[in-house]
Order: C-alpha cells, then sequence, then structure tokens
C-alpha cells in the first residue's frame, strides 16, 4: 500500500525531531542547525504554530513506571531505583494534522515523561516500529526538502524523490516495514521501540550501549486489512478510554545490549534478535484524557536528567533532537 507523500514525509521523522544534493551523495557536512530541522518540517507541512511537526495526533494520558531489580542493576539512574515514578504520557499518531485518521500506514508512538520523587526528569519518544526513518540528521533534512510541495501542482517532484531515495536507500526501510506490518488494533496492544541507543551504567560501574522497548502485557494484537477499512478515523483514543476504565493498560520496559560491532549510532539499523535483554521495569497506564488537550500538550518530551545511569550514545540523530524539539516548542508557544 503507497504511503502519500505528506505521511511519508512525517514518517521519516517518526518519533523524534530530528538540503542539499551533496548530502544525498553522503558528503560530509555541517550538521543542520535546529532550526533547518524545523524549517525542514515547515517546508513539507506549512507553518508549525498549533501542533507537533511529527504525531500532530495525540491523546494525553498518566500513569507510573517500577523498575525490576534488574533494573536496578543495570542503571543507577533515580527511575531505576525501585520507587513508584509518576508518569505523564502521550500516546500518538504519525500525521501531520491532528485531524487525521487512525488507520494511516504511518507509525504509532509513546512519549512519557518520568517524574522520581527528588525531582529527576527523563522525557523519551518510542515508535511502533523497530528503525527510524533516517541514518543522520542530514538525510532526514534532505529527504523532507525533496518532498516539498511544488507550488504550482501542490505535489512533490517526482524526480526529485526518486533522486533522493536512489542516493538514500537506508530511507527506505522504515517505510518498507510499515507496509509490510499490519496496523496496530489498539494504542495498548503493540510494542513501542525506541529506536536510537543509549548508554546505561549499571551498579557495577560498567556502561553498556542499550536500546528499549516497551512490549504490551496484554500482547501484540493488530488488525486485518478488513478490519482496518470499517474503523473509524478517531478509535484509538475511544478504544484506549475504554480500556483503561476497565483496567490499567500495562508495559514491560525491555532493554537489549549491543554487541561488539554492533552500530550504535545508525537507528536504521535493528540489532540482531539474539541480543542479550532484561526487563528493567514496568510501565501502568491508569488515567487517559477524557478529550483533546491534558498535561501532556506543552510537554516536548526532550529532557534527560539521569546521568550517569541513563545518558545520550553519539547516535547523531538522537543528538540533533533536543534542539530541534526546543525549537519547535517554542514557535508552538509564540
Amino acid at each position: 500500500m503507497p504511503i502519500p507523500a505528506r505521511a511519508l514525509a512525517v514518517t521519516l521523522a517518526a518519533g523524534a525531531l530530528l538540503a542539499l544534493p551533496g548530502l544525498w551523495a553522503g558528503a560530509r557536512a555541517e550538521p543542520p542547525s535546529s532550526e533547518a530541522i524545523v524549517e525542514a518540517f515547515e517546508a513539507v507541512l506549512g507553518p508549525i504554530r498549533a501542533n507537533r511537526p511529527s504525531h500532530a495526533k495525540g491523546t494525553c494520558a498518566a500513569g507510573h513506571f517500577t523498575a525490576t531489580p534488574e533494573g536496578t542493576r543495570l542503571s543507577v539512574a533515580p527511575v531505576f531505583n525501585g520507587q513508584r515514578v509518576a508518569t505523564i504520557i502521550r500516546f500518538g499518531v504519525g500525521v501531520g494534522n491532528p485531524a487525521g485518521p487512525d488507520t494511516g500506514r504511518t507509525t504509532r508512538s509513546l512519549s512519557i515523561r518520568f517524574e522520581t520523587p527528588s525531582g529527576d526528569t527523563w522525557d523519551m519518544a518510542n515508535i511502533s516500529a523497530p528503525i527510524f526513518g533516517s541514518p543522520t540528521p542530514e538525510a532526514l533534512v534532505a529527504g523532507l526538502l525533496a518532498r516539498r510541495p511544488d507550488p504550482a501542482t501542490g505535489q512533490p517532484n517526482p524526480q526529485a524523490v526518486a533522486a533522493f531515495v536512489a542516493a538514500n536507500p537506508a530511507t527506505t526501510l522504515q517505510g518498507r516495514w510499515l507496509a509490510a506490518t499490519l496496523l496496530p488494533a489498539s494504542w495498548a496492544t503493540t510494542p513501542y521501540w525506541g529506536v536510537n541507543a543509549f548508554r546505561f551504567q549499571g551498579t557495577d560501574g560498567q556502561v553498556r550501549h542499550a536500546r528499549w522497548s516497551f512490549e504490551p502485557a496484554a500482547g501484540t494484537q493488530r488488525l486485518t486489512e478488513e478490519e482496518t477499512r470499517t474503523k473509524p478515523a478517531n478509535f484509538l483514543a475511544d478504544e484506549l478510554r475504554q480500556r483503561v476504565a476497565q483496567a490499567p493498560v500495562e508495559f514491560d520496559m525491555v532493554l537489549q545490549f549491543a554487541a561488539p560491532g554492533d552500530d550504535v549510532t545508525n537507528p536504521t539499523i535493528a540489532w540482531p534478535d539474539d541480543r542479550p535483554r532484561a526487563v528493567v521495569g514496568r510501565l501502568a497506564v491508569t488515567e487517559v484524557a477524557p478529550g483533546p488537550g491534558g498535561a501532556c500538550d506543552p510537554i516536548s518530551f526532550l529532557q534527560l536528567d539521569m546521568a550517569p545511569g541513563v545518558t545520550y550514545s553519539d547516535d547523531p540523530t538522537l543528538q540533533a533532537r533536543t534542539g530541534a524539539y526546543a525549537v519547535s516548542l517554542s514557535r508552538r508557544l509564540q
């Protein structure tokens, strides 16, 4: 199933915010500024003043997180000390328009703010695909600009898109995965991946590169093509509210650890399934906002106050995220 051009542009950046022909060929250049990243989104979507550029449609929720003993062992971060940690949560749909349908071939998202009793904060953005849509911030910006609508037609130039894709095959991997995977039946029954590598320091002093996922306690459930066609445009939020009214929705946080030779800087490459894993905590969703808006709206999900227990890796898309998120938020709050 083809992905519409604007949805594909958003999918390229799903779960993160992160143009020039030379960049397409892999030429090294200065990384794009935070402003340039946001302006590339605006070149495709128009001015971003009221909504997030990626996953503009979303629903706020709240709950708590509790680390397992294994989580406490593998990270000295405050969020893994075994106490119950309050969370502000946002479930999203990878569309550029908050009125978009829930049935598009794009990612779903789970964004979380952890707030420890002592005031430490950790924000994260996770998507319903195991890989990101771009290997570098440069490729992200170039891919967005290649999909700018032509003023005469309102559509991207197909030659420009084809040239970009031919020079950047890694940017097609997430779209291929989405096209081959049935859509989530619920925000509560899809796994979410962090896609970027982080550094975790354990109680033994060892620092390990890891990626995480959130595995639904209810199991993974997906819609058939026929079921998808019968779903209303806003079914995800309604279904989640009904589900949480009966019982908390829970996810296990699972770390996957890199082995020697695994690429810890390219989020378009998934690590092999045989890499060591550990369940480090459980997230419980206990409340869902009754309608649009809520505590999650003014949060960009970009803070990480967990050093030395959890810190950024050298992944350039991860490094670019913080500044771009801040620029996007400042424009929305003007």
